[in-house]
């Protein structure tokens, strides 16, 4: 088995990796509500691009000259238990389910780990499902980082906020106090550099009191998607501003116990690191 880096010719395995137990017919946009941009070849390949062109790792585990699984590391330095850490966030891990149970999930973890400490990366993170618990935790990833709840908030009142672009260096050292749904730079770049025309974009970003926000479209579905850096307290004006914008709902992750603005629970999830150096 080989483990390396990928490439853009790598774009129609991966999207067959992705895809081998999906019915994935339809439109662009409903191949991409889904599952995301692995539904497709021409979502794939934008989403690809934008990665590899802002530097951040994609591996692919190639069987007999074939891709069989496919991960994709984040890299940043950014706010960790108060203190401001190089991490590299796993975001996605996938086995061809024909291959599942031979290691391959492990060797991609091993390779993306390999790398981190080549980029002096003090802490590798990761969001997995409650089934993916165990994996991550035989491969040492056993120091739980942050606690949330997924939420539907209903978008009320009024909001008072001044719109306009910001930059990651802008949100760098501010927590993501709404919308960790995964790291911090990994919603970043999801919002401001992994847009795809008419499927998935940012609505509208801007300041809220002291905050940055993002209102980020729901693909197939009603409602917002709000991801805040800064202050909980500020998330009040984004949702009174997303009422103006025409929304009736708001998706976004609070910190577990500080559930509040009416929100309803939706799930729970959880982010684990494991220190490499």
């Amino acid at each position: 088995m080989i483990i390396r880096k990928a490439t853009l010719d790598d774009v129609k395995a991966i999207v067959e990796v992705h895809t081998a137990s999906e019915d994935i017919g339809g439109s662009l946009l409903e191949r991409y509500s889904s599952g995301g941009p692995w539904m497709s070849l021409e979502t794939l390949a934008i989403h690809l691009n934008n990665l590899l062109l802002d530097g951040q790792l994609v591996a692919v585990a190639e069987l007999d000259g074939k891709i069989v699984g496919e991960a994709e590391v984040l890299f940043s330095k950014e706010p960790i238990g108060g203190e401001i850490k190089k991490i590299a966030h796993v975001d996605v891990i996938e086995v061809h389910p024909d291959y599942r149970g031979m290691g391959i999930g492990r060797a991609l973890i091993e390779f993306a780990e390999d790398v981190a400490r080549e980029e002096g990366t003090e802490l590798m993170t990761a969001q997995p499902d409650k089934s993916a618990l165990g994996f991550y935790g035989r491969l040492g990833f056993n120091v739980a980082l942050f606690r949330g709840t997924v939420v539907s908030i209903p978008a009320v009142g009024d909001g008072q906020v001044s719109v306009s672009s910001f930059t990651w260096r802008d949100v760098e050292t501010l927590e993501l106090v709404a919308g960790r749904f995964q790291s911090s730079y990994s919603m970043f770049f999801s919002a401001f550099r992994d847009s795809i025309a008419g499927i998935h974009y940012t609505v509208e970003s801007g300041r809220s009191g002291e905050s940055y926000y993002v209102l980020r479209n729901l693909p197939g579905r009603e409602g917002v998607a709000m991801l805040l850096w800064g202050r909980l307290e500020d998330a009040r004006g984004v949702i009174g501003r997303a009422r103006s914008l025409g929304y009736t709902r708001i998706l976004t992750v609070l910190p577990e116990g500080k559930e509040g603005f009416g929100a309803r629970k939706i799930g729970e999830l959880k982010i684990v690191g494991k220190r490499i150096t």
